[in-house]
């Protein structure tokens, strides 16, 4: 009986402490999603007024066939004006974009001015791909806007997510500021197909 009793008493320990350590397992992990969790934005300020430059790539379908247009852009942010140029790979402009409190202004080399409303739509049309304008406003400086209209800025880590219909990784971020150095945008569009955007973000000057 005797070594019947120390063997159960053995037992029921070692099951006792399994259960613990099961338990602080769990606890372990909450408190890490918890973690996660807390520190899933940063407390970078949003800066209205901003000059950004670097290299983008574009690549759609037209026609069922693969297209793919490099170049680079010119980023020129001031309250909610807005202007961009987007450059050939030999530094030609391409298009240049305004937007101001009232509309939207596409230019192209040999071609007339065109407006509009809605900048997003006028580029579809008129570039045949999409450049989502609103959206890389918060984006470009690696913030996510929230349902409550409130703008929450991300940690600095490779991280994949989806916003405003499209899904963005920030591949990388610059060393020396808070920008974010790559950026991967796709989503599929019935104009163009799959449109896949890869944005190169150069470190401001000093």
């Amino acid at each position: 009986m005797t070594f019947k009793y120390s063997r159960w008493l053995t037992l029921s320990v070692m099951f006792a402490s399994l259960i613990l350590c099961s338990a602080c397992a769990s606890i372990g992990m909450q408190q890490a999603q918890n973690s996660v969790n807390a520190t899933s934005f940063d407390s970078r300020t949003y800066q209205d007024n901003i000059q950004l430059s670097g290299k983008i790539s574009v690549r759609y379908e037209k026609d069922n066939k693969p297209q793919q247009l490099p170049g680079s852009f010119e980023w020129e942010q001031s309250g909610q004006h807005l202007r961009i140029n987007l450059l050939s790979p030999l530094g030609q402009t391409l298009a240049r974009i305004t937007l101001d409190d009232s509309r939207a202004i596409l230019e192209q080399e040999g071609q007339s001015p065109r407006y509009a409303q809605n900048l997003d739509q006028l580029l579809q049309e008129s570039l045949g791909w999409s450049l989502p304008v609103a959206g890389m406003r918060d984006w470009l400086q690696g913030f996510i806007p929230q349902e409550n209209g409130q703008r929450q800025a991300l940690i600095r880590v490779d991280q994949t997510l989806q916003n405003s219909g499209w899904t963005l990784r920030y591949a990388s971020w610059q060393d020396h500021t808070d920008l974010p150095k790559r950026i991967e945008l796709s989503r599929y569009t019935q104009q163009a197909g799959n449109v896949s955007i890869s944005i190169f973000i150069q470190a401001p000057n000093p």
